[in-house]
C-alpha cells in the first residue's frame, strides 16, 4: 500500500477542485473525473515496483502544481499553512490573531481558509483540540487529570472539553480508554 498525506492546506495545490466541496466526504480519485488522477490510479494500481509507483505519483503530483499555480494560490497556501502551525501549537489563539497572522480581514481569512483547508477555521481548531487531547492520552505515562488535559489543550474548562470530546468521538474521554487505546491521527509521527 502507498499512501500520500497532505498538510491540511495542501490538496487545494493540487486539484483544480475547492476542497471544500470534499468536507464530510469520503470521495474516491475516480470519482473526480480527472483523467490524469485516473490514469494515475491505473498504472500505480497494475505496478509492482513501489519505487516506480512513488515516482508515477511524485510526476503527476508536481504536473499538478505547475498545472495548478498561481502567485495568489501560492500566497494564500503560505498564509494558511503559518496559521495551522499556530493553531497545532496553540489551539487556543483567536480567529481575530490568526487572521492577523494571515494578513487578512477575519472575513477575508475564513473565506481563504475555507477554500484552502476545506472547513471553517473554527471547525479546525476543535478538530486540533480533539487531536491534541488525544495525543497526550497516548502518551499518557503518569496520571494526567481531565482539567489539566482541558488546559494543555485550549479548552475553556473541563466541562468543554468533555463536552466537545464526546461530540466528536461520541465517547467521554474515560469511557473511551476503557474500549480502545487513544490515539492521535494528527500529532502522531507516520512510520
Amino acid at each position: 500500500m502507498i499512501v500520500v498525506v497532505f498538510h491540511p492546506y495542501a490538496m487545494s495545490a493540487f486539484l483544480d477542485i475547492p476542497v471544500s466541496v470534499f468536507y464530510n466526504q469520503e470521495v474516491s480519485g475516480y470519482g473526480l473525473q480527472n483523467m490524469k488522477l485516473n490514469w494515475l490510479a491505473t498504472r500505480v494500481f497494475d505496478c509492482d515496483d513501489n519505487d516506480l509507483c512513488i515516482n508515477l505519483i511524485e510526476q503527476w503530483l508536481f504536473s499538478q502544481l505547475r498545472t495548478n499555480s498561481t502567485t495568489k494560490r501560492e500566497v494564500d497556501i503560505n498564509r494558511i499553512a503559518a496559521v495551522v502551525h499556530q493553531i497545532h501549537s496553540t489551539p487556543n489563539t483567536p480567529i481575530s490573531e490568526l487572521a492577523s497572522i494571515a494578513c487578512l480581514s477575519k472575513k477575508q481569512f475564513e473565506r481563504i481558509f475555507l477554500a484552502t483547508v476545506g472547513m471553517n477555521p473554527k471547525e479546525y481548531v476543535r478538530i486540533v483540540r480533539f487531536q491534541k487531547s488525544l495525543k497526550l492520552m497516548q502518551d499518557q505515562t503518569e496520571n494526567i487529570s481531565q482539567a489539566q488535559i482541558a488546559y494543555q489543550c485550549g479548552y475553556s474548562d473541563q466541562s468543554h472539553f468533555i463536552r466537545e470530546f464526546r461530540e466528536l468521538s461520541r465517547y467521554t474521554p474515560l469511557s473511551l480508554i476503557k474500549i480502545c487505546e487513544p490515539y492521535s491521527d494528527l500529532f502522531t509521527t507516520p512510520i
